[in-house]
């Protein structure tokens, strides 16, 4: 077996056997991938301190046919804040079910990588529900599964202004081209949408932020999201039993 260095992220993990984990792992140099840590859930296993949810480590990994192997890692950050904070670990495991989902294996993207470390240090420091919000949305920018806010679907004019918003045509419809199942579009919700895709991590701007708005906008992203899936998000059923929002 082929032994390479990975910088990775973890996004997911599953028991496996006796001792072992299934994980998934975000890498920069292979993008997600699915890798055995073979009896890192023994206490003294060196591997079990950088198996833990949302740790970015460096690692050794060995290539293998369906799964790659953890043969050893060390613990670069470990966010900590997150296993203190249910409603923040709720949100980011929401944001890491999305990316599990959509994002294709084997595909390395440096940019969502870097994008990545960031959004997790911003669940500990910024409104974990606006966080995941965010995150969402840049996860379906990468992955080409965007819906159109800035556009009308059809004639593809610039929206100014209120507009319409089709669910089920997955975008902004101009006052001309709206149709029957259409609904309002305000030109508040769409600059939060258009904001939260766009934010900027390093240098964040202040968002114009009021609830109904955001409840808008989360049940814009959510129905997008459960069409695209199609079975309901575990994570979600974590988060309804905190009382969280998506």
């Amino acid at each position: 077996m082929a032994l390479y260095a990975a910088e990775g992220i973890v996004l997911g993990a599953r028991s496996w056997g006796e001792a072992d984990k299934v994980m998934t792992i975000f890498t920069r140099e292979r993008g997600l991938l699915r890798a055995a840590a073979y009896g890192c859930r023994r206490p003294r296993s060196p591997l079990a301190g950088a198996m833990q949810m949302f740790v970015h480590a460096d690692l050794q990994l060995a290539e293998g046919g369906r799964l790659e192997t953890v043969k050893t890692a060390s613990v670069r950050v470990h966010h900590a804040k997150l296993s203190l904070d249910l409603t923040a670990l709720a949100y980011a495991t929401f944001a890491a079910e999305v990316i599990r989902e959509f994002l294709p294996e084997g595909i390395a993207d440096n940019a969502f990588f870097d994008r990545l470390s960031a959004i997790l240090t911003a669940f500990e420091t910024r409104n974990p529900r606006v966080t995941a919000l965010a995150a969402v949305l840049q996860t379906l920018a990468a992955a080409g599964l965007q819906q159109s806010y800035e556009r009308c679907l059809h004639c593809g004019a610039e929206i100014v202004g209120d507009a319409c918003f089709s669910v089920r045509e997955g975008g902004a419809l101009c006052p001309d081209c709206s149709s029957a199942d259409a609904t309002a579009f305000s030109e508040e919700l769409r600059r939060l949408l258009v904001g939260l895709e766009n934010f900027d991590w390093e240098k964040p701007a202040s968002l114009q932020l009021r609830g109904g708005t955001l409840m808008a906008a989360e049940s814009i992203v959510l129905a997008h999201v459960q069409e695209l899936v199609g079975h309901p998000l575990r994570s979600l059923t974590f988060l309804a039993q905190l009382g969280g929002v998506l």
